[in-house]
C-alpha cells in the first residue's frame, strides 16, 4: 500500500524503502554524526532526510505521530537534564538546542525500524537501554557537543539510570501507537 504523501510527490514506487533497516539505521547516524559535530548548521539537511523518511515510509501518519511523541519525551528529559545542569552547552542555553530536538526527532524514526526489535521486550529494552543511551551523550561530550556537568562519571551513572526507564517507557509509547493504529484502520 502506498501512502499519500509518496502518490503526491511521485514516488510511489519507493514507498516503503524507509521502512527499510539498513537505511534507516545508516540514515540515523548520518544524523546523529552531522548533528553532534556541526550543531545547528546540520539542522536544514538533518529536517530533509526526516522529511524524506516520512515521504517514503509506508504509514507515515503513524510514523510522524510517533516521531512527534517520542521526541517530546525525550526532549523533555533533556531540558530537565539540562535544567538541573548535568548538561551543559556552549552558548549557554537555558533548554537544549535546536539540534538536540532534531536528533530526538531522528531517534525516534528508528524505534519502528531499526529498533523494532525491542517491541514489547520491556525489560532487555532497560538493560541495553541504559548503557547504550548513556554512551551515546559520553561520545557527544568527547567530541565537544556538550560538557556533563557533575563529572564523567556521576553523568554516566544518572544518565544510564535515565535511559534504563527512558527507553523502555519510548518502546512502549512505539508498541501502544502501533496498536491504535491497526484497530483504527480495521
Amino acid at each position: 500500500m502506498t501512502s499519500r504523501l509518496s502518490r503526491f510527490y511521485g514516488l510511489t514506487r519507493y514507498s516503503g524503502l524507509s521502512d527499510n533497516f539498513w537505511l534507516n539505521l545508516v540514515g540515523f547516524q548520518l544524523i546523529w554524526w552531522s548533528l553532534v559535530l556541526w550543531g545547528n548548521a546540520a539542522v536544514p539537511v538533518a529536517l530533509l532526510l526526516l522529511l524524506a523518511h516520512l515521504v517514503l515510509h509506508s504509514a507515515p501518519r503513524k510514523e510522524l505521530q510517533l516521531i512527534l511523541a517520542a521526541a517530546l519525551l525525550g526532549f523533555a528529559a533533556d531540558s530537565l537534564l539540562t535544567l538541573s545542569g548535568v548538561f551543559l552547552f556552549s552558548p549557554a542555553y537555558l533548554l537544549p538546542p535546536l539540534w538536540l530536538l532534531v536528533l530526538w526527532f531522528a531517534f525516534a524514526a528508528t524505534l519502528n525500524q531499526t529498533l523494532n526489535w525491542f517491541s514489547r521486550r520491556y525489560r532487555l529494552a532497560a538493560l541495553i537501554g541504559g548503557p547504550g543511551g548513556s554512551s551515546t551523550y559520553l561520545a557527544a561530550s568527547e567530541l565537544g557537543a556538550v560538557s556533563l556537568g557533575p563529572g564523567t562519571l556521576p553523568a554516566v551513572a544518572l544518565l544510564t539510570l535515565v535511559w534504563a526507564l527512558l527507553f523502555p517507557l519510548l518502546v512502549w509509547l512505539k508498541d501502544r501507537i502501533e496498536v491504535r493504529h491497526v484497530c483504527v484502520s480495521r
